[in-house]
């Protein structure tokens, strides 16, 4: 009898460490969702890891839902041999990237040495819709590019590109992000566009704000914090319109050392004028 007993006990005891080891163990990683050149024209989602080695095009359609904590990563190949990625992401139907705080959307290199224009970009061309909340944008020629369409992004953060956040003839909102460490912080033209660009952390770029041609003063910058390794604004060629940059800081309050920070007009006669009305005395401070 003690025996039997002695047995059962025994037996309970390993059903428990077994029990034990099944809750510790984790649960397997689905595999990463792999894509060359694809087309959407319908309704899909991503979740978890997608790797992309070529052109995923989302058509007028097609409609692509990505959900909180994913992870977009670019293959590095360069078939065309000019120094920039070829894997994208070109979107003319909707677009709904939209993360969360905690579980932000991820789009970067795949490369083990990732580095600037490793991937080509998110490129938004008459897109129907366009959503871009809480996303990561890295390592890409231009985080995202945005034309012809309207599109908001918010809350983001695009770093290591060449362009962070570029666009022309939009209808946009810009927003609560941090855009650090490209080579150009904001790169626009106009072109019949407008926008309102407010609240951003646009720092440690080579040049904040690139306005490359064309543009009317139709697009709103207010209450970003703007302070760059080179320039804080710059004109391209042929942008001979005055622009206006309202209520930002600078890194200074102090007028010359703002205008130390600008190539306009002051460097080359044939750009038009930068005006940095009613400077920010300190950092713009806002909570994500």
């Amino acid at each position: 009898m003690k025996r039997m007993k002695w047995m059962k006990l025994a037996l309970v005891g390993v059903l428990l460490v077994l029990t034990g080891a099944c809750r510790l163990a984790p649960s397997p990683l689905p595999a990463p969702l792999q894509l060359g050149d694809t087309v959407i024209s319908d309704a899909v989602t991503w979740s978890g890891e997608v790797r992309i080695r070529g052109t995923v095009t989302v058509k007028k359609t097609g409609a692509l839902t990505i959900r909180p904590g994913s992870r977009i990563l670019f293959e590095r190949i360069d078939d065309d041999g000019d120094g920039i990625g070829d894997a994208e992401l070109y979107v003319e139907g909707t677009l709904l990237a939209q993360g969360t705080a905690a579980e932000p959307i991820l789009f970067s290199s795949a490369a083990d040495d990732p580095r600037p224009a490793d991937w080509k970009f998110i490129y938004l061309d008459y897109a129907r819709k366009a959503e871009l909340r809480h996303i990561i944008a890295e390592y890409a020629y231009s985080g995202v590019q945005i034309h012809f369409c309207k599109a908001s992004v918010l809350d983001s953060e695009f770093r290591y590109n060449v362009d962070g956040v570029r666009f022309s003839t939009v209808n946009i909102e810009v927003a609560r992000n941090r855009i650090h460490h490209n080579t150009h912080g904001i790169r626009y033209e106009e072109r019949r566009g407008s926008g309102s660009v407010y609240q951003n952390e646009i720092v440690d770029n080579e040049i904040g704000i690139f306005v490359v041609t064309r543009s009317d003063d139709r697009t709103l910058f207010r209450d970003n914090n703007i302070v760059s390794r080179q320039y804080n604004v710059k004109l391209g060629l042929d942008q001979a319109g005055d622009v206006t940059f309202p209520h930002n800081w600078w890194g200074t309050s102090e007028t010359a050392a703002i205008r130390a920070t600008i190539y306009d007009h002051a460097a080359d006669a044939t750009l038009g004028k930068v005006r940095t009305p009613e400077p920010l005395p300190t950092q713009y401070k806002h909570s994500h």
